[in-house]
């Protein structure tokens, strides 16, 4: 536990004073169409983040619908929460750019999952919710011993890592590289499930 009045401090009593409270409300009285999701009501601080009821998305052509176990948290979701990125989009808007989870349905014309894979997806936000949907071309099926909270810290992490090494710096065999400062993303279980 930080100094009292530490930024460290404050983070952890919003979250346990104001967040749970919030998902406890939303979630007695969810409508089976319904789902709960974080919502970033404007840039900010965590004091723009709330839980809240919306619709529940459905498979469209060519999607899969998850139902998340697990999402990440990375800089580039601090920066959206901000407003620090070119274009940002406006809010209202459910933060999240990869989860894990289990496939709930499947849109028409989409193959290579059934109902039940266990999975981790990129989406273009959206992954703070307890359910999403998105292009199967984005949708992965989990190796058997990996985690729901390890595939969602996974995706990001590691195709940003790889285009670093093999794309950027030309890593080839027989040449060595020093990783340094390798920590950064962080993955919560999405409300209880």
């Amino acid at each position: 536990m930080g100094k009292k009045g530490t930024v460290f401090e404050e983070t952890e009593h919003m979250i346990e004073n104001n967040f749970v409270v919030e998902a406890e409300n939303v979630a007695s009285s969810i409508d089976p169409k319904e789902m709960r999701a974080v919502i970033l009501a404007g840039f900010g601080g965590l004091n723009k983040l709330r839980v809240t009821k919306k619709t529940m998305p459905e498979p469209q052509h060519g999607e899969v619908k998850i139902r998340v176990k697990a999402c990440g948290l990375n800089f580039v979701d601090l920066m959206v929460r901000q407003g620090n990125i070119d274009s940002p989009p406006k809010p209202p808007l459910i933060p999240g750019f990869e989860c894990s989870g289990i496939v709930e349905s499947i849109g028409e014309n989409t193959h290579g999952f059934e109902i039940g894979d266990r999975v981790m997806a990129f989406v273009c936000y959206n992954a703070w919710a307890e359910v999403v949907c998105t292009p199967v071309d984005y949708v992965y099926k989990m190796p058997d011993k990996m985690s729901f909270q390890e595939a969602a810290a996974f995706s990001l992490n590691y195709v940003a890592a790889y285009m670093m090494l093999f794309e950027v710096a030309n890593l080839r065999e027989g040449m060595s590289v020093l990783v340094h400062s390798a920590g950064g993303s962080v993955v919560k279980s999405l409300l209880p499930c």
